[in-house]
């Protein structure tokens, strides 16, 4: 009984305290991707550790810096004009449509409404620009998540063996063997991401710069290639975006040629450039994916929908060592016939090897 008491009672503490949580977990995501690169650097020059992770950590401080010196400055740029020239923006995209389809309507009154009703949603101009306690607040943030990310990255061989004390001793191989097949699985979930999020960026820029000559092309094409982040409701999001600002410009019949281009580079990418160069790396069902995202958005917000589908997939890969999927036949197939049954125990020093191994 008072286990259970003690159970509840530490649930109902996290539950209190989960606004502290997201620093940490994007410190954890950060450690579990520089992971593998401070192992494979320290082994290769023969480095200690803690010179390894710092310098890292300053390689891609330079990194940063460099990368707002080339595109910082255009992008926030383009972010002011964007904000500044909303109004006639919407005014534009009203007598566009109304011009070409007919529509009878009060232009201003209605971009007014549009307008008070975006700003309702988004948050007001006067309240935008006081970014004081959310940059603070930010800042803090930010130095949570690199300081937890730089202590898991130096003691994850601790960490490893702290959760493995919880793990009955002939279980730890099949523990050890599924996460690292997570491992695997959640790496190259995160690199086809990054790298389809740099695809999607240049192609959209180049399109909108290129063929179109449209104003904040730069800009649209890196929320173009962010929203790829999000399944599903991230590229909708992204060719509306490019439709609206390219109707409110130049016309209807260019917002048209804006989205047919956006839905043949969708389909390249789904058909051509993800089967042939990276792989699908989740296999999950369209809706199991909007399910996961939704669920993420509710439980964690933005980080949860970012997180969502790599935790679904982590789900679905134990479901599928626990309860072996069966083929179009009929017989089981077994993923592994020998993961539950009772290993012989191993030294945790030799688990820990098994899964930095796995990981790397």
């Amino acid at each position: 009984m008072l286990k259970w008491l003690a159970i509840f009672g530490l649930l109902w503490f996290l539950y209190l305290v989960r606004e502290v949580f997201p620093p940490f977990i994007v410190g954890g995501i950060i450690a579990y991707l520089l992971l593998p690169l401070v192992r494979f650097v320290g082994d290769t020059i023969k480095m200690p550790r803690h010179v390894t992770v710092g310098a890292i950590y300053i390689g891609f401080l330079f990194t940063i810096i460099i990368l707002s010196k080339l595109f910082g400055g255009l992008l926030i740029e383009q972010a002011g004009t964007l904000f500044e020239d909303r109004h006639e923006i919407i005014v534009n995209l009203l007598d566009q449509l109304s011009g070409s389809f007919g529509w009878q309507m009060d232009v201003k009154t209605t971009s007014a409404d549009i307008v008070t009703n975006l700003e309702g949603w988004l948050g007001k101009p006067e309240e935008l620009m006081h970014l004081g306690e959310l940059i603070s607040k930010s800042l803090l943030h930010i130095l949570v998540c690199i300081v937890s990310s730089i202590y898991l990255i130096m003691d994850s061989e601790s960490v490893g063996r702290f959760l493995l004390r919880f793990i009955p001793e002939d279980r730890r191989d099949a523990v050890v063997q599924l996460s690292g097949q997570m491992n695997v699985m959640v790496s190259k979930y995160i690199r086809t991401q990054l790298f389809l999020i740099i695809l999607m960026s240049t192609v959209a820029y180049c399109i909108l710069h290129f063929a179109f000559q449209i104003k904040y092309a730069f800009l649209i094409a890196i929320l173009s290639g962010t929203l790829e982040i999000i399944p599903v409701v991230g590229p909708l999001l992204a060719i509306s975006i490019a439709v609206i600002v390219g109707v409110a410009q130049k016309g209807v019949q260019v917002g048209g040629l804006i989205a047919l281009c956006y839905w043949i580079a969708r389909l390249l990418e789904d058909y051509v450039v993800i089967p042939k160069f990276v792989g699908h790396v989740i296999e999950l069902h369209p809706l199991a994916i909007i399910f996961a995202v939704i669920c993420g958005e509710v439980l964690a917000g933005a980080l949860g929908m970012l997180i969502a589908i790599p935790v679904a997939a982590a789900v679905k890969l134990v479901l599928d060592f626990a309860y072996p999927p069966a083929d179009a036949h009929g017989p089981v197939v077994h993923v592994d016939s020998t993961m539950f049954k009772p290993p012989k125990p191993k030294d945790p020093d030799d688990i820990i090897e098994e899964m930095k191994a796995a990981h790397e």
